[in-house]
């Protein structure tokens, strides 16, 4: 995919997100929820937050109410449906978290959580609980003490800012915690999880992408798109600037029910993606988060989807398809648990 200029907008990236979607009225105006709607969905997003840019509105078929794009956007009642087996910290962070804004559940890596905010509340979120009625629990506190955290535990190897969304952090911030990290030996590379290039690609400038290489350690960018509609030229332009920063760029994608669930639709994104130089890296399995269960699909029907992938791509165009199993310490393959289940 050729990557042009991004002529969404002519306004700043903070400008543009203040415009973003919030409310139900946004929703009725915006012809994505019915008028009628309007008094069931209230509740729905006092529990949920919501938050949808208008670049990412500008993806939806309005004429299709299957489209992947607003399935993974527009809040949906069936989230306020409680399923036992779907829990407000389906892996367990709270346990992980030594110091403020840090879990630590690999010995030699950490994520480091500068922000609660993203530029997309997508509603298959992992961590929709956290991000709302737990925000100040897990989010609060200052940067100080994770920074001594880090220098002190020698074995960790990598830090990995993730969620919130570490590219809608505030930037002097970010930067200035680069700088610390730079200056830690024992610290070898440095990890971003963003899904900013797929709902936000204009917060990707070339200051800012230069800007996340501030020393000499690797610079890993995860990004996280789940359909091929989401690879858009301006998506590939905010790749583009990343990747000529000399940073890694990697994939991870969510297996969800209604949205992706298709070899034909995975191994397309694989191959999209290969053309704006990112490397598929992970399909994930659901995580059973509170609010998520319609997305839910069954180990066995995922593996299958995926073998079928294997069929269609060269090796290096298939992710691996993983879990996350609170107690392990390590990604786990669908394929080996499936069989057990």
């Amino acid at each position: 995919m050729k990557a042009t200029i991004n002529t969404f907008t002519s306004l700043s990236w903070e400008a543009e997100l203040a415009l973003s979607y919030r409310t139900a009225d946004d929703l009725v105006r915006e012809g994505l929820i019915g008028a009628h709607e309007k008094t069931a969905y209230e509740p729905l997003l006092a529990k949920y937050r919501f938050l949808l840019p208008r670049y990412y509105a500008q993806l939806i078929d309005r004429n299709d109410p299957l489209c992947p794009i607003r399935k993974q956007a527009i809040p949906s009642l069936k989230e306020l449906k409680k399923q036992a087996s779907f829990v407000p910290d389906p892996l367990a962070d709270f346990e992980h978290r030594p110091q403020s804004k840090l879990t630590h559940r690999y010995s030699n890596r950490v994520l480091l959580h500068l922000t609660s905010n993203c530029s997309m509340y997508c509603r298959f979120c992992f961590r929709k609980s956290l991000l709302n009625e737990h925000r100040a629990d897990f989010f609060g506190g200052e940067i100080t003490e994770a920074l001594i955290y880090l220098s002190e535990h020698t074995e960790i190897e990598e830090v990995i800012f993730s969620g919130g969304d570490p590219f809608l952090a505030n930037g002097d911030q970010l930067f200035a915690v680069l700088d610390k990290l730079n200056q830690m030996d024992h610290i070898e590379r440095i990890r971003f999880h963003t899904r900013v290039p797929a709902t936000f690609p204009i917060r990707v400038t070339e200051d800012f992408a230069s800007e996340l290489v501030r020393g000499d350690k690797p610079v890993i960018v995860v990004n996280h798109f789940n359909h091929p509609k989401e690879l858009t030229d301006a998506a590939a332009e905010a790749l583009y600037l990343l990747r000529t920063e000399g940073i890694v760029l990697l994939n991870q994608s969510v297996l969800l029910a209604g949205v992706n669930d298709s070899s034909d639709v995975l191994a397309e994104l694989s191959r999209e993606l290969m053309m704006t130089g990112t490397l598929p890296y992970y399909l994930h399995h659901p995580d059973r988060s509170a609010g998520t269960g319609h997305f839910d699909l069954s180990m066995e029907r995922g593996v299958a989807i995926w073998k079928e992938m294997k069929t269609k791509l060269p090796g290096y165009l298939v992710p691996r398809y993983v879990v996350d199993v609170v107690g392990q310490p390590y990604k786990s393959d669908v394929e080996t648990l499936a069989p057990k289940l």
